[in-house]
C-alpha cells in the first residue's frame, strides 16, 4: 500500500469518529439503608442500597456512601462503591457503638452522591452477665468420700443491668464428685437467690460430695455455664471449678532398717541394749491420732520395747519411735523375724505394720597398746613388747597388716608381729630399740604404726621415747665386783667408750658392741668364777653348766671384738679375750679329767654311763676338738639306747607281773576287806603256777631297772612286789583254813546223815513189830 493510501485510511477513521454521538454517565436515583439494633460497646452492621438510572450505553456510577452520625455515640464507616447504570448494589456498613452509649434510638442520615437516605440506630443496654469472681474457683483440698461446701461470689460483669437470679449448667463434668451450685436460681426472687444491681455482686453456696474410691491427690475439675435467670438476654459464660483429693490420716509403710551391732566384748556381758530407730509415717492429709506402737522379735533370746511414741503425726509427716532392743551375746550373727504394729485413736484406721528382719551383725575390734619408754641410753639396746587384741569375742581376724604410717625409719625394728587374731584373743608385737649417736639427744620420737584389716576398723599403735646419754656406771660396777686381767681390761675398754662418747668421737656401732662386749664378759667372769669354786669342792656335775655358760659368754665375747671398729679398742679386746681363753681352757681340761676318769672306773649305770659321755661330748666340743666330741657323742646315743632298752624291758617285765596279778584277783581270788583269799582248793595248782611267773616277772623287772640307774623306779616295783608277795602267802593260808572248815562241815553232815539213818531204821522196825501200838 503507498503512503498516499494509508493516509487516506486514516483521515477517513478520524471523520467516522467525529461523527459519533457521546455516552453519558449513569446517575444515584435512590438509597436506602436497614436500621440497626446494637448494644452499647458492640458493633452492629446496617446494609446500605443503592440504585442507579441510565441504560446500557451509560457508564457505572462510582456511589460514594458516607453517613453523618451528627455526633451520635457510634461511628459509621464510610464506603465506595460501583454500579452499573440501571442496576443496584448493596453494601455492609460497621456501626460501631461506644461503650458508654446511653440506650435509645437514633435517627442517622446518609449520602450517595448526593441522594439521601437514613435508618435508624436502636442502642439496647448490656445484658446482665454472671460470673465467678475467682475463675476458677478454687474448692481447695475435700476429704474422699466427705461432702464440703463453701462460699462462692457471683458478679454481674455487664455493667447494665444487675442480676435477677443464676441459671448454671455443668457441660463438662468430673467422675468422681458431684458438685451443687445452691442459692444460685431466681426462682424466688428474693432471699437464696443471687441478685445484683449493675457491676454488682453476691455470694452463693458450692458443695461438692467426692466419690468414696477417688484416688489420694487426684485433681477435680468441673467446667459450668452460667447465665441470668431471667431467659430475656442470650448470654451466658463458662467458669471452672477445681478441687483435689485428700485422705484422712492412715499410717504408710514402716520402716526399720537398722542392724544391731555387737559392739561390746562378749566376756564382759551376757546382753547387749541398742535403741533402733522405727519410723512411723502418716501419709495422710490430716493429723494422724497415734494409740500406741508395739514390737516383738521371734526369738527368746531378744526382747524389744519401745519408747518416744508420738501422740500424733501430722499430716504428711513421719516420727522416730525407739525400738529398745536386748540381745543375748550369745545369738549368732543373721537375720531374726521381727515386727511392729502403729494403732491410730480412731480405730476406724487401719494399723499399720512392719514384718521383716532384725538384723545382728557381730562387730569386730582391733585394740592397741601404746608404749611410752620414757628415756633411752644411746647404745643400750631395749626390748619393747605391746598388745594387739581383737576384743569383742565375735569374729577371727585373718588378715591382720602392720604398718609404719608415721616416724623415722632408724632405731625401731619390729621384731615380730601377728598376721592375724582369733575372736577375743591378744598376742604380742615385739620391737627392739637402740639410739645410736645420730639420735638428738632429749628429743622425743614417736613411731605411730597402723593396724589394718578387711574385717574391722583400723587403730593405730605409738611408741615413744627419747634417747640420753649412756649410763655406764652399772657395768662399772658388774666389772668392779670381779679381780683379774679379764674384769680389768674389759673396764679399761668401758672407760675409753666413755671418754669417746664424751668427746663426740665414739662411732655408734661401736657404743653398742662396747655395751654386749661388757655384759658378755660379767656373764664369762660369773660363771667361770661359780665354775672354779665348784671344781675346788669336787662338784663336777654342778660345775658343767656353768662351764658350758662361761664357753658361750666367752663366744659372745669374741663375736662382738670382732665388730669394733675403734683401734684402740679392738687391741684391749685382744688382750681380754686371751686372758679368757687360758682361764677357760684350764677349767674345760679339768672338767674332762674328771669325766674320763668316771668313765674308766667301769662302776656306772647305763644312764650314769650315757650322761657321762654326753658331757665330755660337751666338754671337748668346748675344746674345738670336733671330731673327738662327734664321736663321744655317738657313744652316748649308744650308751642312751642300752639305757632305753633296759628301762623298757623293766617296765615290759612289771607290766606282766602285773597282768599276772589281775588275772589271780579276777579268776582265783576272793577280795575281802581288800585282802584277797583263795577259797577253792581246785584253783591250788593254777595259783601256784602263777604265783612263780609273778615273782620272776618282778625280779627280771628290778633287774633292769637297776642296771639302767633307774633306782627308785627299781626300788618302787620292788617294794610292790614284797607288797603282792604277802597278799599270797595270805591266801594261801587262807585255803589251808578253807580246807579244815570244809573237813568239819564234811564230818558233821556225816554224823547228821548218820543219826537220821539209825532213827529211820529203828522207826521201821517199829512199824513192822507193831510196837509201836502199844
Amino acid at each position: 500500500m503507498s503512503r498516499r493510501s494509508v493516509a487516506l485510511l486514516v483521515l477517513a477513521v478520524v471523520v467516522g469518529l467525529t461523527m459519533v454521538p457521546a455516552a453519558q454517565a449513569a446517575s444515584v436515583s435512590s438509597a436506602s439503608a436497614e436500621d440497626v439494633e446494637v448494644m452499647a460497646g458492640e458493633t452492629g452492621e446496617t446494609t446500605v442500597t443503592v440504585w442507579t438510572s441510565g441504560t446500557e450505553e451509560e457508564q457505572d456510577v462510582d456511589a460514594t456512601i458516607s453517613v453523618d452520625d451528627g455526633g451520635q455515640p457510634f461511628d459509621v464507616e464510610e464506603t465506595t462503591v460501583t454500579i452499573p447504570p440501571g442496576d443496584s448494589e448493596s453494601v455492609d456498613l460497621d456501626v460501631d457503638v461506644d461503650d458508654d452509649a446511653d440506650p435509645g434510638t437514633y435517627t442517622v442520615y446518609g449520602d450517595a452522591n448526593g441522594v439521601s437516605f437514613d435508618f435508624t440506630v436502636t442502642v439496647e443496654a448490656q445484658p446482665p452477665t454472671p460470673d465467678f469472681e475467682d475463675d476458677p474457683l478454687d474448692a481447695g483440698d475435700l476429704l474422699v468420700g466427705e461432702t464440703a461446701s463453701g462460699e462462692v461470689v457471683i458478679e454481674e460483669v455487664g455493667g447494665d443491668t444487675g442480676l435477677e437470679g443464676v441459671e448454671w449448667r455443668i457441660v463438662d463434668d468430673d467422675p468422681d464428685a458431684t458438685l451443687e451450685l445452691n442459692d444460685m436460681d431466681g426462682s424466688s426472687w428474693g432471699e437464696g437467690s443471687v441478685q445484683t444491681g449493675p457491676g454488682g455482686e453476691d455470694t452463693a453456696e458450692w458443695q461438692i460430695t467426692v466419690d468414696e474410691d477417688v484416688d489420694q491427690h487426684e485433681s477435680l475439675s468441673w467446667t459450668v455455664e452460667l447465665e441470668d435467670a431471667r431467659y430475656e438476654y442470650d448470654e451466658t459464660r463458662q467458669v471452672d471449678v477445681e478441687a483435689r483429693v485428700i485422705y484422712p490420716g492412715y499410717f504408710g509403710e514402716l520402716e526399720f532398717d537398722d542392724p544391731m551391732v555387737f559392739d561390746e566384748p562378749r566376756d564382759e556381758t551376757d546382753e547387749i541394749t541398742e535403741t533402733i530407730e522405727l519410723e512411723v509415717p502418716n501419709d495422710g492429709d490430716q493429723p494422724l491420732d497415734v494409740s500406741s506402737v508395739s514390737a516383738s522379735a521371734s526369738s527368746w533370746d531378744i526382747s524389744v520395747d519401745t519408747q518416744n511414741v508420738p501422740d500424733e503425726i501430722d499430716a504428711r509427716s513421719t516420727e522416730t519411735v525407739d525400738v529398745v532392743v536386748t540381745a543375748s551375746t550369745g545369738l549368732s550373727e543373721g537375720d531374726y523375724d521381727f515386727s511392729a504394729t502403729a494403732s491410730a485413736s480412731d480405730y476406724s484406721v487401719e494399723s499399720g505394720s512392719y514384718d521383716g528382719d532384725l538384723e545382728i551383725v557381730h562387730d569386730t575390734r582391733i585394740a592397741v597398746e601404746s608404749v611410752s619408754l620414757g628415756d633411752v641410753p644411746i647404745g643400750e639396746g631395749e626390748r619393747v613388747t605391746a598388745t594387739v587384741e581383737e576384743e569383742l569375742g565375735y569374729n577371727d581376724i585373718y588378715d591382720l597388716e602392720m604398718t609404719l604410717e608415721d616416724g623415722p625409719d632408724d632405731w625401731l625394728t619390729v621384731q615380730s608381729a601377728p598376721g592375724g587374731l582369733l575372736a577375743g584373743e591378744s598376742d604380742t608385737v615385739r620391737f627392739a630399740l637402740e639410739f645410736d649417736t645420730d639420735a638428738e639427744l632429749g628429743t622425743n620420737y614417736k613411731w605411730t604404726y597402723e593396724f589394718d584389716s578387711d574385717d574391722a576398723e583400723s587403730e593405730r599403735m605409738t611408741i615413744v621415747a627419747a634417747p640420753v646419754p649412756l649410763d655406764l656406771d652399772p657395768i662399772r660396777d658388774d666389772l668392779s665386783g670381779h679381780d683379774g686381767l679379764v674384769a680389768d681390761g674389759t673396764l679399761e675398754m668401758v672407760e675409753t667408750m666413755d671418754s669417746q662418747m664424751r668427746s663426740g668421737e665414739a662411732d655408734g656401732d661401736d657404743v653398742s658392741t662396747i655395751l654386749t662386749f661388757g655384759s658378755a664378759s660379767t656373764l664369762y667372769l660369773d660363771a667361770s668364777e661359780e665354775a672354779t669354786a665348784l671344781l675346788e669342792d669336787g662338784q663336777y656335775d654342778e660345775a658343767q653348766a656353768e662351764i658350758v655358760q662361761a664357753s658361750a659368754a666367752y663366744n659372745t665375747m669374741t663375736l662382738y671384738a670382732e665388730r669394733l671398729e675403734g683401734d684402740e679398742l679392738r687391741a684391749d679386746s685382744d688382750e681380754v679375750l686371751a686372758t679368757a681363753e687360758d682361764d677357760l681352757t684350764g677349767l674345760i681340761d679339768e672338767q674332762e679329767a674328771y669325766y674320763e676318769q668316771q668313765l674308766e672306773s667301769g662302776d656306772l649305770s647305763l644312764l650314769e654311763e650315757a650322761t657321762i659321755q654326753r658331757d665330755l661330748a660337751r666338754v671337748v666340743l668346748l675344746q674345738g676338738d670336733e671330731e673327738r666330741a662327734a664321736e663321744l657323742e655317738s657313744d652316748a646315743e649308744a650308751a642312751f639306747e642300752d639305757y632305753s632298752e633296759a628301762v623298757a624291758t623293766g617296765e615290759s617285765a612289771a607290766q606282766e607281773a602285773d597282768e599276772v596279778w589281775e588275772s589271780m584277783e579276777s579268776e582265783q581270788f576272793v577280795t575281802v576287806l581288800g585282802q584277797p583269799l583263795l577259797l577253792n582248793p581246785a584253783e591250788y595248782d593254777t595259783v601256784t603256777d602263777r604265783t612263780a611267773a609273778l615273782h620272776e616277772s618282778y625280779d627280771e623287772a628290778v633287774a633292769a631297772f637297776e642296771d639302767a640307774g633307774e633306782s627308785s623306779r627299781a626300788e618302787a616295783v620292788a617294794a610292790e612286789h614284797e607288797t603282792r608277795a604277802s597278799a599270797l602267802e595270805t591266801a594261801r593260808l587262807s585255803l589251808f583254813l578253807a580246807i579244815g572248815v570244809y573237813g568239819l562241815v564234811a564230818a558233821a553232815i556225816v554224823t547228821r546223815t548218820a543219826r537220821r539213818m539209825y532213827w529211820y531204821l529203828q522207826d521201821a522196825r517199829e512199824s513192822v513189830a507193831g510196837d509201836f501200838l502199844v
